[in-house]
C-alpha cells in the first residue's frame, strides 16, 4: 500500500509513502477515496494472481490511487460514489495491465496514462451520473482545515502562510500539492519535506524542473500566475525527476537534458490545454507522460549507448541508489555484461605482440595477441634457439578460454623451421571456439597432431585443447589469440577484454577484472588454492553458525558446527528466481548477494542492517580471488550507499551527480600459507577504509583464518 503512494515519485521509500498518505488526508474524503482505491486495486490484483513483485512494488496500485484521489475531490461522499470508486479502481487496474502488455514490447513504462484515461471517462460521464453529486469542497478550505485538525491546525496554516516567500516558490508548493489533489501550500510543503527526506536528488530535481519551466515562461512572456490556479506545474516537476534521476542515471548530462525537455513539456502543456478545453477535460499529467515516453523511446533508437546518458543497470527506485550502484559496477566491472573469457594457457606467459602490432596485427586483424614464455633473463629459448624444442612455450598445453563449442579446426600443417614462415597457410593449425551467438575466440600456430578435441565438441573452461607449436606464419614458436564475431578461421578481430588476469609489473602482481594486455606484459590466470576454493564455495541450503566474543574495539567470530544449536548467528544460502545467490540472516532480515565464477568470489549488493554480523562478513570478503599470492594486494571500492549511513550521505547526495567527496575502499592481502602444495591453513587480512575529501575517517580491519572446514575465524578491529 505504501509503495503505491511512493511510486507516484518513482520511489519505494516507506517514509515518503507514509507522508504522502497523511497529506492525502488533508481533505479527509479525498484521502479515504485514495486509500480505498489502492486497497481494492491491490487486492484484486492479488486475487487474480497477477505479478506479485509488481503488486508489492506498488506498480499496480499508484494509478488507482490517483483515480481515487481525483474522484474523491470530484464527488460528494455517498454509497453510490463509493461503489463507483470500487468499479473505477478495478477498471484502472485492468487498463494498467493492458497498457503494461503494450508498452513492455517497446521497453517503455506506462507511467500514469491509465489514471488519465479513466479520469477522462469519468468527466465525460458526469452528465449521466444523476445520483452522484459533484463536490463543492475546496470552496470553504478553512472549514475543511478546521474539521481535520481544529483551530490549532487553522492557526498553523495561517502561520505558514504569513511567511514572505517568492510567488514562484508558492506556486511550486501548490504544484506539488496538486499531485495528490491537495490544492494548498501546506500540502506542497509537506511533500517537499518528504521528497527531501527520501531523496536529495529527487528533491533537487523537483526544484530544477520547476524553475527551468518558470524561466521558459518568462522567456516567452507567458503569464506565470496561471499556474497558481491551474496547478499543472506538477508536470514539470515529474518530468525532471523521471528523466533526471529515475529512468536515467543522475549525472550532469541528465540534468542538462532537462534544459531541452522542460521547454518541450511547457509547449505541450499550452497546446494540449487548448485542445482538451473544447471537451472540458483537464490534461492532468499528459504533457509529462508524452515528454518522458517520447524521450525514452528516442533514446532506445541510439545505435550506441553513450556513457553520458545511460539507463540504470538495476532499477532500485532511488536516484541515489541507481547512481551509486551504476558508478560502482562501471568501476569494478568496466564490461559488466561481458561473458568472462580467460587466458588460453597455464602458468605465466608474456605478450610478444599486442593490439596494433608492428608485424602482423594490423587493419581488420589488429585486436589480437601473441604470447610466449620467457625465463628470468628475458629469453624465449635455451641454447641458441635453433630448434623449436629449444623454446619454452613449444608443446605447452593450450586451454579453453571459456565454455564453448569447437566450430572450426585445422590440423596437419607442419611446424616451421626457426626463422621461416608458411604464408600460404597463414594461420597454421588453428581452432575456433563459439562462446555465445556473438562471441568466438581463435587460437592459432598450434602443433600438428596435438589436438585433444575435434570439431563439434563441447569444451569446458580450462580444458586442454592442443599444444603450442610453430605452424603457419610463425618464425618461432608462439601462441596467437583473438576474439571475433564470426566462426571462421581468419575472421576479422573484435576488441574484447580478458577476465581476471594477473599482471606482473616490476615483480608486483595486480589483478585486473577486465583487461586488454599490452606489449611485454607478464600474464597468468588465477592459480586456484584448494582451501580458498572450498572456503568460498557456497551452495543453496548451506547454513553458518558462529560463536561470538566481544572485547573493547574487537569482535571475534569463530565458526561452529551446524549442529551446535547454542551458537546464535545463523545464516543460510538461498538463490532467487533470477538465479542470484545470497546470504540471508534470520535475526536481522539482512541479505548479501554474491557471485563466484570459479576464480573470483565477490559480493555485489547488501540489503539490511549495517550493524549486523552479516554486514561485517560483507565488508571483510567484498572481493577475494581464489588463489594465494603473498605479494599481491587486492583493491576494490564499495558503493557509497553500502558503506556510509544515510546521515553521512545526506550532503553527498546533493552533489553525487557531479562529484564524490565520500569514498569507501576495500583492500585484501594474502598473509600466510602453511604449505604451498598441501595447505591446511591460510591467513588473510582485509580492511575497509572510509574517506571524506581524500582523508581517511575510519578504518575497519579484518583478520581471517581459513582451514579445511572453510572460514574458521574472523577478527574485526575498528580504528577511528
Amino acid at each position: 500500500m505504501l509503495n503505491s503512494y511512493s511510486q507516484i515519485f518513482f520511489s519505494k521509500n516507506k517514509t515518503l509513502g507514509i507522508l504522502l498518505l497523511l497529506v492525502s488526508f488533508f481533505d479527509f474524503w479525498t484521502g479515504l477515496n485514495g486509500l480505498l482505491a489502492v486497497l481494492v486495486s491491490n487486492q484484486t490484483a492479488k486475487w487474480f494472481k497477477f505479478n506479485t513483485q509488481s503488486i508489492e512494488k506498488g506498480l499496480y496500485g499508484f494509478n488507482s490511487l490517483l483515480v481515487g484521489l481525483g474522484t474523491g475531490i470530484l464527488f460528494q461522499p455517498s454509497p453510490a460514489s463509493f461503489i463507483l470508486l470500487m468499479v473505477l479502481a478495478i477498471l484502472t487496474l485492468f487498463v494498467t495491465l493492458a497498457l503494461e502488455g503494450f508498452f513492455t514490447k517497446y521497453g517503455l513504462p506506462y507511467i500514469s496514462i491509465p489514471f488519465i484515461l479513466v479520469m477522462w471517462v469519468i468527466h465525460l460521464s458526469l452528465s449521466d451520473l444523476w445520483y452522484i453529486g459533484v463536490s463543492e469542497r475546496g470552496i470553504y478550505f478553512y472549514n475543511e482545515l478546521y474539521a481535520l485538525g481544529g483551530q490549532k491546525f487553522v492557526n498553523f496554516y495561517n502561520w505558514i502562510s504569513s511567511f514572505e516567500t517568492p510567488f514562484s516558490l508558492r506556486v511550486y508548493f501548490l504544484s506539488l500539492g496538486a499531485i495528490l489533489f491537495q490544492f494548498n501550500e501546506l500540502a506542497g510543503i509537506v511533500i517537499a519535506i518528504a521528497l527531501l527526506i527520501s531523496s536529495r536528488i529527487a528533491f533537487t530535481l523537483s526544484l530544477v524542473g520547476f524553475y527551468i519551466a518558470y524561466g521558459f515562461y518568462l522567456l516567452l512572456g507567458v503569464n506565470f500566475s496561471e499556474l497558481s490556479y491551474t496547478y499543472i506545474g506538477f508536470n514539470y516537476i515529474l518530468t525532471a525527476i523521471a528523466i533526471g534521476g529515475f529512468f536515467f542515471v543522475p549525472s550532469r548530462w541528465s540534468y542538462l537534458w532537462l534544459l531541452l525537455l522542460l521547454p518541450i513539456t511547457v509547449i505541450l502543456t499550452f497546446g494540449l490545454s487548448k485542445f482538451f478545453s473544447f471537451y472540458q477535460l483537464s490534461i492532468y499529467s499528459l504533457p509529462f507522460n508524452i515528454t518522458v515516453l517520447l524521450f525514452l523511446y528516442v533514446m532506445k533508437l541510439r545505435l550506441q549507448t553513450r556513457g553520458e546518458l545511460v539507463e540504470p543497470i538495476q532499477q532500485n527506485n532511488s536516484p541515489e541508489e541507481n547512481l551509486y550502484f551504476h558508478k560502482n559496477v562501471v568501476s569494478r566491472f568496466p564490461s559488466a555484461f561481458y561473458l568472462p573469457v580467460y587466458l588460453p594457457f597455464m602458468g605465466e606467459w608474456s605478450v610478444s605482440q599486442a593490439h596494433a602490432g608492428e608485424h602482423t596485427h594490423t587493419g581488420e586483424w589488429q585486436h589480437a595477441w601473441d604470447f610466449v614464455i620467457l625465463n628470468t633473463e628475458g629469453k624465449q629459448f635455451v641454447n641458441k634457439g635453433d630448434f623449436v624444442e629449444d623454446y619454452f612455450c613449444y608443446n605447452k598445453p593450450v586451454t579453453a578460454t571459456a565454455d564453448g563449442t569447437v566450430v572450426e579446426l585445422t590440423d596437419g600443417i607442419s611446424d616451421n623451421v626457426i626463422g621461416q614462415n608458411n604464408t600460404l597457410q597463414n594461420w597454421g593449425n588453428s581452432l575456433v571456439l563459439k562462446h555465445s551467438d556473438y562471441l568466438y575466440s581463435q587460437i592459432s600456430h598450434l602443433k600438428t597432431g596435438s589436438f585433444k578435441v575435434k570439431k563439434g565438441d563441447f569444451v569446458k573452461k580450462g580444458q586442454i585443447l592442443a599444444t603450442c607449436g610453430n605452424s603457419g606464419r610463425s618464425p618461432y614458436p608462439h601462441l596467437h589469440f583473438q576474439f571475433q564475431l564470426t566462426p571462421y578461421i581468419g575472421s576479422r578481430t573484435f576488441h574484447y577484454p580478458l577476465a581476471n588476469v594477473i599482471v606482473k609489473n616490476e615483480e608486483k602482481l595486480n589483478l585486473k577484472s577486465q583487461y586488454i594486455p599490452k606489449n611485454n606484459d607478464f600474464l597468468q590466470n588465477i592459480a586456484h588454492n584448494e582451501l580458498l576454493l572450498n572456503a568460498f564455495h557456497f551452495t543453496p541450503g548451506q547454513t553458518f553458525r558462529f560463536e561470538v566474543q566481544k572485547e573493547k574495539g574487537k569482535i571475534t567470530y569463530q565458526r561452529a558446527t551446524d549442529f551446535d544449536k547454542d551458537s546464535p548467528i545463523l545464516w543460510e544460502i538461498f538463490t532467487n528466481s533470477y538465479n542470484n545467490s545470497y546470504f540471508y540472516c534470520k535475526k536481522t532480515k539482512s541479505l548479501a548477494y554474491f557471485k563466484n565464477d570459479g576464480s573470483m568470489f565477490y559480493f555485489t549488493h547488501f540489503e539490511g542492517n549495517k550493524k549486523s554480523e552479516l554486514y561485517h562478513f560483507y565488508l571483510a570478503f567484498y572481493k577475494v580471488q581464489l588463489g594465494f599470492y603473498a605479494q599481491m594486494t587486492l583493491e576494490d571500492f564499495f558503493p557509497q550507499s553500502q558503506a556510509f549511513s544515510a546521515k553521512q550521505l545526506f550532503f553527498q547526495d546533493f552533489f553525487a551527480p557531479f562529484a564524490f567527496f565520500l569514498k569507501a575502499r576495500f583492500l585484501l592481502q594474502y598473509i600466510s600459507i602453511d604449505d604451498d602444495f598441501s595447505p591446511s591453513s591460510v591467513k588473510l587480512m582485509s580492511k575497509t577504509e572510509l574517506f571524506s575529501f581524500k582523508k581517511i575517517k575510519k578504518v575497519i580491519n579484518f583478520e581471517t583464518e581459513i582451514n579445511e572446514k572453510g572460514i574458521f575465524k574472523l577478527i574485526i578491529k575498528n580504528e577511528e
